[in-house]
């Protein structure tokens, strides 16, 4: 058993935002979130997490409602990165990475030699070792969003939970993100607008539209033409490289009349 919804729903303003989603992620595998823009995947990550809670339905951990289980224990479990987490303090990039032993350090606790193992391995899995010391706010894009994903390991998770972890970056750092979150082999749960990086990178997909779970499982099963014609109202071509790997390839129809002579 690993983290799950059953007929989760949530809402703010009077607006039902996520409706009776039932989902489960497999352990050690990558479930990719996909849907439109207000299709509620950061909403649904936020109860997953107990960020927020659920007005009905239930979120479990093992087979247990997290709403039962104490803060310090979910966060042993559960670790989440955001979108993009900004910040004034001069931090440096182990400070950044030292937050994410907070459950398990008591209060007003040492640190300890096993805290700092943490830490030095979190870094040393996102490949930043070397920018241990160095100021956060001199950090590239990418590279913040790898000191993110340091200290959520620095917390020592079975389920990572990520909110668009590639927003903003260029592919090159998008492809770098993806492929470590690949090769973590925890639970993850990530919310991703791109479909080819969705179909590139995740076991298991999820397709959420205006609240509602449409459809899940394999890539290959979930991104069909059709499907994505019908929620995203967007016409594409499924292509199979020779490597076997399935393209999104979307048709954008010539305007008409572009190029004809005025007056013509």
């Amino acid at each position: 058993m690993t983290l799950a919804t059953h007929e989760v729903c949530w809402g703010a303003a009077g607006r039902i935002i996520v409706d009776g989603v039932t989902l489960q992620a497999a352990p050690g595998r990558v479930l990719g979130l996909i849907g439109p823009n207000g299709s509620g995947k950061s909403s649904l990550l936020r109860l997953l997490c107990r960020l927020r809670n659920v007005a009905s339905g239930v979120v479990t951990l093992d087979g247990r409602d997290i709403a039962a289980l104490a803060r310090r224990e979910l966060a042993r479990r559960l670790a989440f990165v955001e979108q993009q987490a900004a910040t004034e303090i001069q931090l440096s990039v182990c400070d950044v990475v030292r937050l994410g032993r907070t459950p398990h350090r008591a209060a007003l606790a040492s640190w300890t030699a096993a805290d700092e193992a943490a830490v030095t391995e979190a870094l040393a899995r996102v490949g930043l070792s070397e920018r241990h010391d160095q100021s956060w706010h001199t950090l590239s894009g990418g590279e913040r969003q790898r000191v993110h994903i340091a200290r959520a390991l620095a917390q020592e998770p079975s389920e990572l939970i990520l909110d668009e972890p590639t927003n903003h970056l260029d592919i090159q750092h998008q492809l770098s993100i993806l492929s470590l979150v690949r090769r973590l082999g925890i639970t993850c749960i990530m919310a991703l607008h791109d479909l080819n990086l969705a179909a590139m990178f995740c076991d298991e997909i999820a397709l959420l539209h205006e609240g509602r779970l449409q459809m899940a499982g394999p890539p290959d099963e979930v991104l069909t033409a059709e499907a994505i014609q019908r929620i995203f109202g967007v016409a594409v071509a499924i292509r199979t490289g020779a490597s076997g790997r399935r393209h999104i390839e979307y048709l954008v129809e010539a305007e008409q009349g572009a190029g004809g002579l005025a007056g013509a």
